[in-house]
C-alpha cells in the first residue's frame, strides 16, 4: 500500500491512477478515498487520478490535534504529497468535507489549483437563516457518533436506501468510523467564513448540489456567488454524497467542466 511519511513523521495513505493532467479527489468527513471508486474507474482512462486519505481517516494516521488547527494541517499534508508527486497544479474535486477542504487549499496554495470542483459542502457556517440554525445544532450533536456501529450503520442504510452505491459507502464508513477524530473535523468545519478568500481565487469552480434539501441548495448557491468564475449545478434526485447519488450525471458534468480546463 502507497503511504507517504509527512514532515512530522506521520503516515498518509494514497493511491494513483491512470496517467495525463491530475485530478485530485478529497472525500468526506469520516469517509475514505473508497468513496470515489466510481470516479476513479471512470477518470483513469483520461486523466492521472490521485485519491488520499486524510489524517484522521481511513487508513491515515491519527489526527489529535486542536479543531482550530485541522484545515491547515491536512492541506499542508496533501501540498506534502503533491510536491513528492511532483505535481505542480492539479484540479481538485472535494465532496462534502473535502469541498470545505479544497477551499482552504486553493486560498492557501492558489497557484497550485487549476480548477475546483466543490461538491455538496458549503463555505461559511455563521448564522443568518433559522433552518441554517436548526442545521448547525443538528451538526453539533456529535453525541450520536457513541451509539454503537451497526445502529449507526443501520440509520445510515435507512437513509440512503434509494441510492445504492451511497447506501453501501455510507454503511461500510460507520462500520469503520473512528469517532474521535470524526467529531473533531466536525467541529473544525463548524467555525468557518472563506466568503472574502474565495472572492479572491481566480481559478474557476464547478458547484455541485443535490436537491435533496433546500438549505444544501442554498449554501452551495452562496459558495457560487463568491468564486467569480464559477457555475452551479444542481443534481436531481441526490444527496451528499452526490458522486455516489447520481455517480453517471456526476461524472459528466465532472468530466465537461475538466474538460474545459484542459
Amino acid at each position: 500500500m502507497p503511504y507517504l511519511g509527512t514532515k512530522d513523521g506521520m503516515k498518509l495513505f494514497y493511491e494513483v491512477y491512470g496517467e495525463g493532467r491530475p485530478l485530485v479527489f478529497i472525500h468526506g468527513l469520516g469517509a475514505s478515498s473508497t468513496m470515489f471508486e466510481p470516479q476513479v474507474e471512470y477518470f483513469k482512462k483520461f486523466f492521472q487520478v490521485i485519491v488520499i486519505d486524510l489524517r484522521g481517516n481511513g487508513k491515515s494516521g491519527k489526527l489529535d490535534c486542536p479543531a482550530k488547527e485541522i484545515l491547515d494541517i491536512q492541506s499542508n499534508e496533501l501540498k506534502e504529497l503533491l510536491d513528492f508527486l511532483q505535481v505542480d497544479a492539479a484540479i481538485f474535486v472535494g465532496v462534502s468535507y473535502g469541498g470545505v477542504l479544497v477551499q482552504k487549499f486553493a486560498i492557501t496554495y492558489p497557484r497550485t489549483v487549476k480548477a475546483l470542483v466543490i461538491v455538496d459542502s458549503f463555505c461559511d457556517t455563521s448564522i443568518d437563516s433559522l433552518p441554517k440554525l436548526l442545521a448547525m445544532i443538528g451538526a453539533n450533536q456529535t453525541w450520536i457518533l457513541n451509539l454503537p456501529k451497526k445502529w449507526l450503520a443501520q440509520l445510515m442504510k435507512s437513509s440512503y436506501k434509494k441510492w445504492p452505491l451511497a447506501c453501501a459507502e455510507m454503511e461500510r464508513m460507520m462500520l469503520n468510523l473512528r469517532r474521535d477524530e470524526v467529531k473533531i473535523q466536525r467541529n473544525a468545519i463548524n467555525r468557518i467564513s472563506f466568503n472574502e478568500q474565495l472572492s479572491d481565487l481566480e481559478a474557476p469552480a464547478l458547484c455541485l448540489v443535490g436537491d435533496h434539501t433546500k438549505l444544501g441548495v442554498q449554501m452551495m448557491q452562496q459558495v457560487a456567488r463568491y468564486v467569480k468564475n464559477s457555475e452551479l449545478q444542481i443534481i436531481g434526485d441526490s444527496f451528499d454524497p452526490s458522486n455516489l447519488c447520481q455517480p453517471h450525471v456526476f461524472n459528466n458534468n465532472v468530466h465537461r467542466f475538466v474538460s474545459k480546463i484542459y
